[in-house]
């Protein structure tokens, strides 16, 4: 091949580089556009709350047996969560695309560059250098990128800086009090029992957290509360909150919490006489105001959580507390204020003497292990994924406790005693994580609304194996599932109840009903409970293949909590009373 044969090639290889350079600028140029128009009009990607939407679900709420303005507020909420998703989803494929635009753009002007090194007839070349130009093009578009992708960035995590002064503290992923070498038994070996927490229940969804009431329960199928038949005790209650009750022994707490006040109250479960009522106190002392709650939430959304001696409890405010059963204060932890677009919500648990909190907020998200008896943390591990507000759940594998944490796009395994990440995997995305996780056996499973349901297989070590998906139809948006004998049941906000093949995911049957679900279903004595937030209808039904409802109970009252089942008992928080029906 003749040397002027060569040149040609070269310059037309250069041409062809320059242009799709050019192409892969203006590319880039115009999605970087796209992107800060976007962040203009719409600000901060938070989860949307405008006063149009609120009006809609107060109308809603107060013209309650208006179906069409109750349908009304629903669909504009849906609406509302799929802008903010899709916001989310539009800037984080735009960041990808701006990168992948912008490394072709580079590629194609280095090379150019380089074509125009091995042209051999420098006395042919124009007045001005074609490598020199590429050259400065590429250093151009280098820069241009860096300050793009750096304004980005900026942009999009300015609102989840970590202050300086949390930083080491957040870095602390082991217990530094123990020492190498040291004799130590895990706090969360310590502790109850599990044959002592079944005869409880302890924190939301029972003895396990998993939805499954103790074997040994025996709850009623049918009550009648306008005759009385049934109905052990009835308390009118006039403070609101959305957590669950928690007993132990002879004692039933509740939370509740407005903005002028946090408590947590303890009734008797023989006679439901208030046994005590203590106000918690703010731990805020810079003057940073109360955080904004929607009022499905309000300061009051997590349930506590009990054992033999303490009852723990935790607000939207920051404030982490723990009491006696006689209702005295052992400790008090200050959080800080949450970045929450609806308030916090996630629950209480704990393992053995380890108290688990889920803190996953737009600012200062972590999850934390604290000493029950001190109030001491034990671990925090930093957390970066935004809000969620599932409740933390543990899982034995091998007989050794794995906590699971749950939240949009990363679920995580974690190591117990240190808090260490095992593992991570994309369970559901692109959703507003509220359902908490459900096991049995080595199985556990996700589901969310606008996402899907999935199934994990946990092996002995190592990070878990997807079984199946199922994201056909609507899934819960606030209600848990519940696993029982290898079948999956869950409800929907929308009134759907269903159950699945736990082996394979496959539906199995679906109900529906007229209105929606927020108290998570629990199974027992092989029957499964589900009941509704608007009339407070308790439906019962087998917990098997067949599904036949066997009876219907109605409270009268809106139930949005869940329940808790003792023995042969059910204490019921419904929006204006507290109930134990046997």
């Amino acid at each position: 091949m003749t040397t002027k044969t060569k040149g040609s090639r070269y310059r037309t290889l250069r041409q062809s580089a320059r242009g799709v350079g050019f192409v892969a600028l203006v590319f880039s140029l115009t999605v970087a556009t796209l992107l800060t128009l976007n962040w203009m009009r719409s600000g901060a990607a938070e989860t949307v709350r405008s006063e149009v939407l609120a009006q809609a679900l107060a109308q809603s709420r107060a013209a309650s047996q208006d179906e069409q303005a109750t349908e009304f507020a629903r669909q504009m909420d849906v609406l509302a969560r799929h802008a903010y998703l899709d916001s989310r989803t539009f800037r984080q494929g735009g960041m990808l695309l701006l990168v992948v635009g912008l490394l072709i753009t580079a590629g194609c002007f280095g090379l150019a560059w380089r074509m125009s090194l091995f042209i051999p007839d420098p006395r042919g070349l124009a007045e001005h250098d074609p490598a020199r130009t590429d050259r400065l093009t590429v250093a151009a578009v280098l820069l241009t990128g860096v300050a793009l992708l750096v304004a980005a960035a900026v942009l999009e995590v300015r609102n989840r800086q970590v202050p300086e002064g949390d930083r080491a503290l957040r870095q602390r992923l082991t217990n530094t009090d123990i020492k190498p070498g040291e004799a130590h038994t895990c706090p969360c070996r310590k502790g109850a029992s599990q044959d002592a927490l079944d005869a409880q229940w302890p924190f939301l969804r029972g003895p396990l957290g998993v939805g499954r009431a103790a074997s040994a329960a025996t709850p009623p199928v049918t009550w009648d509360v306008e005759k009385g038949q049934g109905v052990k005790w009835k308390v009118d209650v006039d403070y609101t909150g959305a957590s669950s009750p928690a007993v132990w022994g002879q004692r039933l707490f509740v939370t509740t919490g407005d903005q002028t006040a946090r408590r947590v109250l303890a009734y008797d479960t023989e006679t439901g006489a208030l046994l005590w009522d203590v106000a918690i106190a703010d731990g805020e002392k810079g003057g940073a105001a109360l955080p904004d709650v929607i009022e499905d939430a309000g300061f009051a959304a997590p349930s506590p959580a009990c054992d033999g001696k303490h009852v723990y409890a935790v607000f939207a405010t920051g404030d982490l507390v723990a009491l006696t059963h006689d209702g005295k204060r052992v400790w008090q932890v200050y959080l800080k204020r949450p970045h929450n677009s609806y308030g916090h919500g996630s629950s209480l648990i704990y393992c053995g003497e380890m108290l688990l909190v889920q803190w996953d907020q737009e600012e200062d998200a972590r999850m934390l292990a604290i000493d029950v008896n001190t109030g001491k943390t034990l671990w925090e591990t930093p957390r970066s994924l935004g809000m969620s507000w599932a409740t933390p759940l543990v899982m034995p594998v091998c007989d050794k406790p794995v906590l699971l944490v749950h939240a949009c796009n990363q679920t995580w395994g974690m190591e117990m005693a240190t808090g260490k990440p095992l593992w991570q995997v994309k369970a559901v995305n692109n959703c507003e994580v509220a359902p908490s996780l459900s096991w049995e056996g080595d199985v556990w499973v996700a589901a969310n609304m606008n996402a899907r349901m999935v199934a994990y297989k946990m092996p002995l070590e190592g990070e878990p194996q997807q079984l199946w998906k199922w994201d056909d139809g609507y899934l819960p948006d606030v209600a848990s599932p519940v696993i029982h004998n290898g079948l999956v049941f869950y409800a929907t906000e929308t009134g759907d109840i269903a159950c699945h093949d736990l082996a394979d995911g496959k539906q199995v049957w679906a109900k529906e009903i007229d209105e929606g679900i927020y108290a998570s279903p629990i199974v027992a004595d092989n029957k499964l409970y589900v009941v509704d937030r608007k009339k407070g209808e308790f439906r019962v039904f087998t917990a098997d293949r067949e599904g036949k409802e066997l009876a219907v109970n109605l409270m009268g009252d809106p139930v949005s909590a869940t329940s808790a089942f003792i023995g042969k008992r059910i204490y019921i928080r419904s929006h204006h009373a507290l109930w134990c029906v046997e």
